[in-house]
């Protein structure tokens, strides 16, 4: 059993009132790794109503002052993943290794810092001088924000959220990753007791009821969400009925073009395995798809293979283990259907890894990463978003082909083209349909903090990160002064 950890609600940790269910570890699943506590809708109610309590006084503090109180909650988070040894903690709730849990629970820490300058400036709104009048436009905080957080990447995206509200002037309800719920649960107390009572609160339960019911709650101003489409369809219509405004970072089907003046080597195959397989491949902004001259898959597919034979697949608090399981059973289903698919029609699936001999009997949800040569189009695993350990190369005659195949979707949140050709990067860039493109790089790793990050088309809508993600958790209020002649 795990350390016993509370939901936040007024400043608080408290017991939840709908009792407790078990979190267990994806390498292990006899594992119980916490009780979870689960959320009344009272406590919802209490939650909510705490936060519309603190919300006004928060947003009429100094900025400067709430920004050096935001800094300190920060800092008061990271200073709680060293002491709770929360990255171990997300490591056996999540599955993923422990390097990434210790990066994924560290962020918060820096992020305030980094964040501030950006709030500031949008804070500062724009004068519209006029003849006779002056028309000044400012940001408002939308007073309560819900922030539902996805299970991949819990504590970096609980502070891509709740850190830009705060800063805003927003209070904050967060809802949990119910299948990891402690590592978050935890930074969120720890950040709760350095604000005002009610300005950061924190609920958990392990159905989809309770993230309903704080979408639609009457009390809630603003939702951000980040998690998969389905989801993002129901947090719409939650909101509809409030006309509540969203928020939504959703799910992507990647593109990946490689230029026919690239060299195929180790370095690219190094930084492209980086890019797909981080988090077992549960990465929303991953490669899901690399496009390749034909004439060159085989030396593609060769180094990637390569590379993916030195992962050793198990249990994340391995020393040796350099990726864990899938976090859920039904997706280590869905993933090897989509390989059995690919196979049945014809592809080449290669899984060079080295699954420990431990992790093979412990009835974890591990997956041996693969590489998938010669699917088709129409295949599962090129089709749709894996959010997995699995990588079909698709080879193309030209690059406007690989251009109109890589924009086939659906989904439009990030794409990325390797070249040297700087004038073609700029032509694709502008070409392909995503949010995001880079260029020479992929995933997060590349991301800056500076500019916008979120979908088109099914990726989602609305932005976070830079000034416009700042922006996203206020609304715009005109004010048109007259000069006092106007009024005699």
């Amino acid at each position: 059993m795990g350390q016993p950890i509370g939901l936040v609600v007024d400043g608080a940790v408290v017991a939840g009132e709908a009792g407790t269910y078990e979190v267990r570890n994806p390498a292990d699943p006899h594992e119980v790794v916490l009780e979870a506590p689960a959320a009344s809708s009272s406590q919802l109610d209490a939650a909510v109503e705490a936060a519309r309590r603190a919300q006004p006084a928060w947003g009429a503090m100094d900025a400067e002052e709430r920004f050096d109180l935001v800094r300190k909650a920060a800092t008061a988070a990271g200073a709680a993943v060293e002491e709770m040894d929360l990255a171990r903690l997300l490591t056996r709730e999540h599955g993923k290794v422990l390097w990434e849990a210790q990066f994924d629970a560290g962020t918060v820490a820096g992020m305030a810092s980094a964040f501030a300058p950006l709030a500031a400036e949008v804070l500062a709104g724009r004068t519209l001088p006029g003849q006779g009048r002056t028309t000044r436009v400012v940001p408002e905080p939308h007073g309560v924000v819900a922030a539902i957080l996805p299970f991949n990447w819990p504590v970096s995206v609980l502070g891509n959220k709740i850190l830009p509200a705060l800063l805003m002037g927003n209070a904050v309800v967060v809802k949990t990753p119910p299948s990891c719920p402690g590592a978050v649960l935890a930074v969120t107390a720890a950040m709760a007791e350095m604000l005002p009572a009610g300005v950061v609160n924190a609920l958990n339960a392990p159905g989809p009821e309770l993230g309903s019911a704080l979408v639609a709650h009457p009390g809630v101003d603003m939702v951000s969400f980040t998690g998969g489409v389905p989801t993002g369809r129901a947090v719409m219509q939650g909101a509809a009925g409030a006309l509540t405004p969203v928020v939504l970072e959703l799910g992507g089907n990647d593109p990946s073009l490689v230029a026919p003046d690239v060299e195929i080597d180790d370095a690219l195959a190094e930084k492209v395995f980086g890019a797909t397989f981080l988090t077992t491949g549960q990465v929303c902004m991953a490669i899901k798809r690399l496009y390749v001259p034909e004439a060159k898959v085989p030396a593609m597919v060769e180094a990637l293979v390569a590379r993916i034979g030195r992962e050793v697949v198990g249990n994340g608090l391995e020393p040796e283990v350099t990726m864990g399981p899938v976090h859920r059973e039904p997706d280590r289903r869905r993933i090897e259907a989509m390989l059995e698919d690919a196979a049945g029609r014809g592809a080449t699936v290669h899984r060079p890894a080295r699954l420990r001999d431990e992790a093979a009997s412990s009835g974890g949800y591990f997956v041996s990463p693969a590489v998938v040569e010669g699917a088709p189009d129409d295949a599962s695993i090129v089709a749709e978003e894996q959010f997995g350990p699995a990588l079909p190369v698709l080879g193309y005659r030209d690059v406007d082909e690989a251009l109109a195949r890589a924009n086939d979707t659906s989904y439009g949140l990030c794409a990325s083209v390797w070249t040297g050709d700087m004038e073609l990067a700029g032509r694709l860039s502008r070409q392909l349909e995503a949010g995001t493109v880079f260029v020479n790089a992929h995933g997060t790793s590349a991301m800056d903090h500076r500019a916008p990050f979120g979908g088109w088309k099914h990726s989602g809508f609305g932005v976070e990160l830079g000034p416009e993600g700042m922006l996203a958790f206020t609304r715009p209020r005109t004010i048109l002064e007259f000069a006092a002649s106007e009024v005699r």
